[in-house]
């Protein structure tokens, strides 16, 4: 059995008759993504879990942002522009950047965190 981007674990048909709903939901999961994992960050500083903060949650939550601001060209190129591309390639570039974007803040955060401290120490 080969591979096909056509195909999204079953759910190919759906994805591909309500496109808008794609989007929306894409850009939801990954706005509210960002909204629960600030209040869990927030409740885990309130009870001094920083270690958990630092190495798990604020990771995520650098992906989820940088996710939002690289996902938008690609969403506007494949749907508005090339209008034949199907739902399911959409979703799978969207999980390509994400996953992407996990792994580079995960190996890097250590230096995106001092990038940042440097940016606001003026």
């Amino acid at each position: 059995m080969a591979f096909n981007f056509n195909e999204f674990f079953g759910y190919e048909n759906s994805i591909n008759q309500h496109p808008d709903q794609v989007l929306i939901f894409g850009f939801g999961i990954i706005i509210f993504g960002l909204l629960g994992l600030t209040f869990v960050a927030f409740i885990l500083r309130k009870i001094k879990l920083i270690a958990i903060i630092d190495h798990f949650i604020a990771p995520l939550i650098i992906s989820l942002l940088l996710c939002l601001v690289v996902a938008i060209l690609p969403t506007l190129i494949l749907y508005l522009l090339a209008s034949d591309v199907s739902g399911v390639k959409l979703v799978y570039c969207w999980v390509t950047i994400f996953t992407g974007m996990t792994f580079f803040c995960f190996s890097n955060y250590q230096t995106i965190r001092n990038w940042a401290n440097l940016s606001t120490r003026k």
